[in-house]
């Protein structure tokens, strides 16, 4: 049972420096199926002392052959690094060595709504959601939260007046702080929604029937939306992409993106300068108009 006290073990301390529960799963499941293959391979069980090099560049030319995508290959191979570094400060492993590069992987385009696109969605929030629905959407589409963030927001996070306000989110990847300017409607849904009542209170904002709203809650109420078919599937983080691109076309620079988004990366945020169909066909228009 050596492999599963020593993936526990590291979970705990992973747990101490304040990963995001997703994260911790992402590093069990990543470890455990590590362990899977090196006892297959090796006809023995898995321990941070018999690991060698030659078993990381086997498992990475291992994944390669199985095919699995090129951002599943890169996380997979990150957990065993940091598990190897873990087990080295440690002092469970004897020598330290490099692990085999990472692949070479597309980032794919975000998936954004156009502006036609955002107004069908808010016709059919307006016009079959609750107050609650409009107010997900209207924040989603406005502040670019992650559909987790929006889960953990508490009345407490919200600081408004009249004219302006603002949301304090600490729930990101990694628990990074960040403030997010909050716009005109974005401030109206949080009014919608009673703030002149439960401001100050230390309660979760968006509740479901069986208590705190969970992103698989908003995304089922995403679907219900969209009974008419008037729309293609729309998932939260659609909105999120949807936020960032709007900020880009208004001509608001890169820089401020990534802050308001929360992105760690300019790369990230330099995606939404990619043109959609959308835009190079406006931009194809624009030439043919003579008189």
């Amino acid at each position: 049972m050596t492999k599963i006290t020593q993936i526990k073990q590291y979970i705990i301390y992973q747990k101490l420096t304040d990963k995001s529960p997703a994260t911790l799963i992402s590093y069990r499941s990543d470890l455990i199926q590590f362990a899977i293959w090196f006892e297959k391979i090796n006809n023995t069980e898995m321990d941070l002392l018999h690991i060698t090099p030659t078993d990381a560049r086997q498992y990475k030319q291992y994944l390669i052959d199985s095919n699995f995508r090129p951002q599943t290959i890169n996380r997979r191979l990150l957990s065993l690094k940091y598990f190897l570094e873990w087990g080295w400060d440690s002092k469970k492993i004897k020598y330290r060595f490099p692990l085999p590069q990472t692949v070479k992987q597309s980032q794919p385009i975000p998936k954004w709504l156009s502006r036609i696109e955002q107004n069908q969605l808010l016709r059919c929030v307006e016009r079959c959601g609750k107050v609650r629905d409009i107010a997900i959407v209207r924040v989603l589409m406005n502040t670019g939260l992650r559909v987790s963030e929006l889960c953990n927001l508490k009345w407490i996070h919200v600081v408004m007046s009249d004219r302006k306000g603002k949301l304090l989110v600490n729930a990101g990847k990694g628990s990074k702080y960040r403030e997010v300017p909050l716009n005109k409607d974005a401030r109206q849904s949080f009014f919608d929604l009673g703030y002149k009542d439960y401001a100050g209170k230390d309660s979760f904002i968006f509740i479901g029937q069986r208590g705190t709203l969970s992103p698989r809650g908003i995304q089922l109420m995403l679907k219900r939306l969209n009974l008419s078919n008037e729309l293609e599937i729309i998932s939260p983080h659609q909105l999120r992409h949807t936020f960032c691109k709007n900020l880009v076309d208004a001509g608001v620079n890169l820089e401020k993106v990534a802050v308001l988004a929360g992105h760690e990366r300019l790369d990230t945020t330099k995606l939404y300068c990619h043109p959609s169909f959308t835009d190079l066909s406006d931009a194809v228009e624009r030439i043919g108009e003579f008189d």
